[in-house]
């Protein structure tokens, strides 16, 4: 069983005589340990199709499973729980909030996800670590470049352990040295951890580091295919 099952999925903004649709039939599935980037110009319904596929809106029509079960077979705390404890969320404005510290930020997913308090600061550590900003770990944001305030963001997405990562648009603040640092990281939790990652970018360098597109235009999947060249740390390699 794929991790993510979509079928026939529809979002429609509006009612009545004045709506617009976001998303026209889109089909596909995504099994676990894939690095999928979903691409598509200003418009073409990526950030409409990751909300639904985090659970963070719903579609019109259509079915979407993750893991087997439709949103409507949750409860309004079961849903919270899978966003909390399931899935990672990676945004291009980072989130953070800025008075608190590298440490304080990363840890605040584990406020709701029933772990004993007692253990969050060395789970947050070991993340922070892996991401390369032990040294940073009592400071604040202010105190960050862009690329380090995406890499707290990324490590507050894993101290949960989640199935599966979405980012949105990862390197869109970002110069183009801090962006593929971020997407090293990104393609290090891909091949070495397995993780499943969701990459949306309009960014032609940016998908290149994932293993297979798909490509939405006016909200319909126009393509969906194996990446051909995969952008590695120094290189492309086949």
């Amino acid at each position: 069983m794929a991790l993510i099952e979509v079928k026939n999925l529809e979002k429609i903004y509006g009612d009545g005589d004045v709506t617009t649709p976001a998303l026209r039939d889109i089909s596909f599935n995504i099994e676990s340990g894939e690095f999928i980037a979903v691409m598509g110009p200003s418009g073409s319904g990526k950030s409409t199709l990751l909300h639904i596929l985090g659970f963070l809106d719903r579609q019109t029509s259509g079915v979407y499973r993750f893991g087997g079960k439709t949103i409507d077979d949750y409860s309004k705390d079961e849903i919270a729980h899978v966003r909390n404890k399931k899935m990672g969320f990676v945004f291009q404005a980072f989130n953070l909030l800025p008075r608190a510290t590298v440490l304080e930020n990363v840890k605040l997913p584990l406020v709701y996800s029933g772990i004993k308090q007692a253990e969050w600061d060395a789970m947050a550590t070991d993340v922070i670590k892996s991401v390369g900003l032990l040294k940073r770990i009592k400071h604040e944001p202010s105190q960050l470049s862009g690329g380090e305030r995406q890499k707290v963001a990324i490590a507050r997405a894993l101290v949960n352990n989640p199935n599966v990562i979405f980012l949105d648009e990862p390197t869109g603040n970002l110069d183009s040295k801090s962006g593929r640092t971020v997407m090293e990281i990104i393609q290090e939790l891909s091949e070495e951890e397995k993780r499943t990652i969701i990459l949306i970018t309009h960014e032609e360098s940016t998908a290149e580091y994932a293993k297979r597109t798909i490509h939405l235009f006016d909200g319909r999947v126009v393509s969906d295919e194996k990446v051909k060249y995969q952008r590695a740390a120094r290189d492309f390699v086949k």
